[in-house]
């Protein structure tokens, strides 16, 4: 006697599993590319940030302090964009690991 063919609901399920290990994966590469890529423009703007003293001009208290604080807003605003990024990353690998963990307990 012939087998009966696999039913719907068995390759539905089948089709969603190997979707979700899919979407897992992609996630997980999505997540350490924005880790590596976070790293790799902190290493940039490290190396290539200078402070001289020559920049910051030396003609009253106030100029002095506003150039200062300018100075220290730039710096602010680079380390939130890039932690934002760290964090945006690891939310994507741990839905990314949760989801592959979640498939794997399925079989």
């Amino acid at each position: 006697m012939a087998e009966s063919p696999p039913s719907l609901s068995q390759e539905a399920k089948k089709l969603e599993k190997s979707i979700s290990r899919i979407i897992g994966v992609g996630l997980i590469i999505a997540g350490a590319v924005l880790i590596i890529l976070s790293a790799v423009i902190a290493c940039i703007s490290f190396y290539g940030h200078t402070l001289s003293t020559h920049q910051i001009p030396t003609a009253s208290l106030e100029i002095v302090v506003a150039s200062l604080v300018y100075m220290l807003v730039e710096v602010a605003v680079k380390l939130g964009f890039l932690g934002i990024m760290i964090w945006a990353g690891g939310i994507l690998l741990k839905y990314g690991i949760q989801s592959i963990r979640e498939e794997k307990a399925g079989k």
